[in-house]
């Protein structure tokens, strides 16, 4: 054992070991701003700068990507320089209270366009904007979730701090889609159908109503977590850090085994996930033909369901290995997932029924039945891997000496989020090779464009999901590895007093 872990632990111990359920509470509180974040860039923007605003595809999505490479450099950074600041608000609330006004602020705006922005001028502006949003979410997010590895060292209880915090992040997307759907896009003269999802005042509701919303969860959580702060981890004096200092940390907490097969895995699902970036609304609109008030019950139910996933996963998980568990979650969705696609397509190329056609009321149950069932297992299998990532803390503390979440948890984002990031600059140039530059598109001309984006989502949905769960199969921490850990490093509970009498 090296001396400064002894210099760390001796001089800085860390008092809480388990959460209490108000803890719990505050803490996954503050994921329902990055559940709304996450499904607004996920669903909505791409849509609104190219079909609403008529803005080239490859020019928004080269937006976007450029904002996600600024957010893949920012995260470790600012993981890191977490990981060591020393203040009255301890290590992480000050970066979180600086963020949550430049973070409600750039949600709004991004959705909102000033009247005096041209046309010319939305590239730039998208820009700018995406910048924002996703730079102030880092002084928030990254920050707090940090403080999960703190806040409980248990090993079944980490997974239950990440499910309620998932669940949360859930409530957040879900619920906004749902009133998205519901009050944001009636169906008008102009928009009929599912053209409905095109409207431009829907847009100016959906940007006030989501910025309040994260501003609420962001102050919410982080008021809440501020009474823990005396309870937490204080770094050691280790006097100004160098960037050759920095970089030889970060090398020695990164050369991790098990994080670098976690590592990897994000990698491949990043490059999966950013190839679809941006593109639900494409399938609503255009390949299932969907009106809002036939979307508005598919969030809510999808919704339920992952949180009542997430809360379950916890439970389902005591006394089992998580990798074994997030494997087996993580293989079922390999093979479920790409089965609508796979079978409309088979339909079209065969002319035979493999799958109910748009319209029908057997098409809208399979596909919530899909939706719901697929979000549910993806679900646990990350909070899993959310409980896994934050083991390895300990057995990164136990080679090096240092309490390092901040940057084992952002670390992967330079270049998990720089890979995703060249995924949505390729989605944004096969939107415009398949031809959705087109003005003034139609569900009729758009159909042609929609296949070709459904067969390579097809292949991707297969090859980079099955490539990302084995390299999870080599992650190496155990359940009884992690225990022996704990009471190597002094955080074990103590064993009980027995009495003489």
């Amino acid at each position: 054992m090296s001396d400064s872990f002894k210099k760390t632990t001796e001089a800085t111990p860390t008092k809480m070991q388990k959460a209490t359920g108000a803890t719990m509470f505050y803490y996954g509180s503050g994921a329902v701003a990055v559940g709304i974040k996450n499904i607004l860039f996920a669903s909505f923007v791409l849509l609104y700068y190219n079909q609403v605003l008529g803005m080239d595809p490859f020019l928004a999505s080269s937006a976007l990507a450029l904002a996600l490479v600024l957010d893949a450099v920012s995260d470790p950074l600012i993981g890191a320089w977490s990981d060591r600041v020393k203040s009255r608000l301890g290590r992480r609330h000050p970066f979180m209270y600086a963020s949550i006004l430049p973070f409600s602020c750039s949600i709004y705006f991004i959705l909102q366009p000033p009247v005096w922005v041209a046309p010319d001028d939305l590239f730039l502006y998208l820009l700018l904007m995406s910048m924002a949003v996703r730079l102030s979410m880092t002084f928030y997010e990254v920050p707090r979730q940090a403080l999960g590895p703190e806040l409980t060292k248990d090993y079944e209880q980490r997974t239950a701090l990440v499910g309620v915090a998932t669940a949360f992040a859930w409530l957040g997307g879900a619920g906004m889609v749902a009133c998205i759907y519901a009050f944001f896009f009636p169906e008008t003269g102009v928009y009929t159908g599912s053209k409905a999802l095109l409207n431009p005042e829907g847009y100016e509701s959906m940007a006030l109503a989501a910025a309040v919303a994260v501003f609420i969860s962001c102050v919410f959580s982080t008021v809440g977590l501020q009474g823990k702060i005396d309870h937490l981890y204080v770094p050691p004096e280790t006097g100004r850090l160098r960037f050759g200092d920095f970089l030889r940390e970060a090398r020695e907490t990164l050369a991790n085994r098990s994080w670098v097969v976690i590592f990897l895995a994000g990698l491949v699902f990043a490059l999966f996930i950013g190839l679809q970036s941006g593109t639900d609304q494409y399938y609503n609109i255009y390949f299932w033909q969907w009106v809002p008030a036939q979307l508005t019950p598919i969030p809510i139910v999808q919704g339920l369901a992952v949180i009542a996933a997430a809360l379950l996963t916890s439970r389902l998980a005591v006394g089992r290995d998580k990798k074994r568990l997030a494997v087996g979650l993580f293989s079922t969705t390999v093979v479920l997932g790409p089965l609508p696609l796979a079978l409309r397509l088979l339909s079209e190329a065969t002319g035979t029924l493999f799958f109910p056609p748009n319209g029908t009321d057997l098409l809208w149950w399979i596909l919530l039945a899909h939706v719901s069932l697929m979000g549910a297992l993806s679900v646990g299998g990350f909070i899993l891997i959310g409980s896994m990532v934050a083991d390895i803390v300990e057995q990164s503390q136990e080679v090096t000496g240092r309490r390092s979440e901040g940057l084992l948890s952002a670390g992967p984002a330079l270049v998990q989020k720089t890979m995703s990031a060249g995924g949505v600059w390729i989605t944004g140039i096969l939107l415009s090779v398949f031809g959705f530059d087109a003005v003034e598109p139609t569900v009729e001309s758009m159909r042609e464009p929609m296949h070709r984006l459904a067969v390579f989502h097809l292949i991707l949905g297969v090859s980079l999901p099955a490539i990302s769960t084995y390299l999870v199969s080599k992650y190496t921490i155990t359940r009884e590895s992690h225990l022996e850990r704990l009471e190597t490093l002094g955080y074990a509970d103590p064993p009980p007093e027995t009495s003489d009498d």
